[in-house]
């Protein structure tokens, strides 16, 4: 006896045949399938790199840069070594209140790169509780990236007040030849 070539009538679906093969839905928006191209792959790569983890890791980063490219503004403010503090006073009111600004733009660089430095303990903090992870770290991003981002602008302000300090300074300074420099003329003897 050969088996019957399909269910036999009136046979409940299921009951001693296998259901038909369900085919797989096309994939949305697709119409081929190929490999990826090797500018895909290199952007597959880059995207694993923005991770939470990975982006509080360029956070510190770019705050410990903040706090230690600071010195930077000293330099400019010395004009790379041709100026001393002393002469800011003497050379008049634009290089005083250039240097004045500079210095403290520098100081709240400073204080909102320490700010995004805070060390921050989760005590109570579930990870294995997913929604818990993810609101950690967007506090984290809310505090931390501003302040790394302010500290940033405030350096880069700095920097140029700093530059534009020494600048006044050695455009403005007064020539030993110039009156009111402080330089005395010193009598040359004349023979008889």
């Amino acid at each position: 006896m050969t088996p019957p070539a399909g269910p036999a009538p009136g046979a409940a679906p299921g009951v001693g045949n296998p259901p038909p093969p369900v085919p797989a839905p096309p994939a949305a928006g697709l119409t081929s399938v190929r490999p990826p191209s090797p500018g895909e792959l290199a952007w597959a790569e880059l995207a694993k790199q923005l991770t939470p983890a990975a982006s509080i890791t360029r956070i510190d980063t770019v705050t410990a840069r903040a706090v230690t490219t600071v010195t930077v503004i000293g330099l400019l403010l010395t004009g790379l070594g041709a100026l001393g503090a002393d002469q800011f006073a003497a050379d008049g009111t634009a290089a005083t209140s250039l240097a004045v600004a500079a210095a403290l733009t520098a100081a709240l660089a400073v204080a909102c790169a320490l700010v995004a430095q805070v060390l921050t303990i989760s005590r109570h903090l579930n990870p294995a509780d997913l929604l818990e992870v993810k609101a950690w770290y967007r506090r984290q991003f809310s505090v931390r990236a501003y302040a790394t981002q302010a500290a940033t602008v405030l350096l880069i302000v700095a920097a140029l007040l700093a530059g534009a300090t020494a600048a006044t300074a050695l455009l403005t300074a007064p020539t030993a030849s110039s009156p009111g420099s402080g330089a005395t003329a010193t009598p040359t003897a004349t023979r008889p």
